[in-house]
């Protein structure tokens, strides 16, 4: 009686085991690039934002000095501004890129859509962000890249 309830003690631990951890997931190579190069973008947008923005009052100083355009000042802050907002939102969809996050996999698929409808306007010219938009879209909807992302998209290359 002892040797059956030990056994059957045995065969309810085992079962209710929990099941082991999934595999980690593996970063795709050309997410690691372009979270790599979409880091430095981002860095170089924030340093000129912030160039822009400090240039402005010495713009500004000069300009009265000379008593040229004062609205020149205004359009170096404001482009400064611009590029510290770009600067900040390339960052963070590249953090999304590095960590797999669905939402970068989708404003990915989106910014690079809108790269590649602003190429076919300026065709002749375009080529290059033609094919480079093209290769990303191409990259971002292959299988594993999507599992990645944890994005459950029926359509893949």
């Amino acid at each position: 009686m002892f040797i059956k309830e030990g056994v059957y003690m045995i065969l309810m631990s085992v079962q209710t085991l929990p099941p082991p951890p999934p595999p980690p997931r593996v970063r795709p190579t050309g997410v690691t690039i372009l979270a790599i190069l979409g880091f430095i973008g981002a860095a170089l947008f924030i340093f000129a934002g912030l160039a822009l923005v400090a240039l402005g009052p010495l713009i500004l100083s000069i300009v009265r000095e000379s008593m040229s355009h004062p609205f020149l000042a205004l359009i170096a802050g404001g482009l400064g501004v611009f590029l510290l907002v770009l600067g900040g939102i390339e960052l963070v969809i590249s953090w999304g890129l590095w960590t797999g996050q669905g939402w970068a996999w989708w404003l990915e698929v989106i910014f690079s859509a809108l790269g590649l409808l602003s190429s076919l306007v300026d065709l002749p010219r375009g080529v290059i962000g033609l094919l480079v938009n093209a290769l990303i879209l191409y990259y971002f909807f292959k299988p594993h890249v999507k599992d990645y992302f944890g994005v459950k998209v029926s359509f893949s290359t």
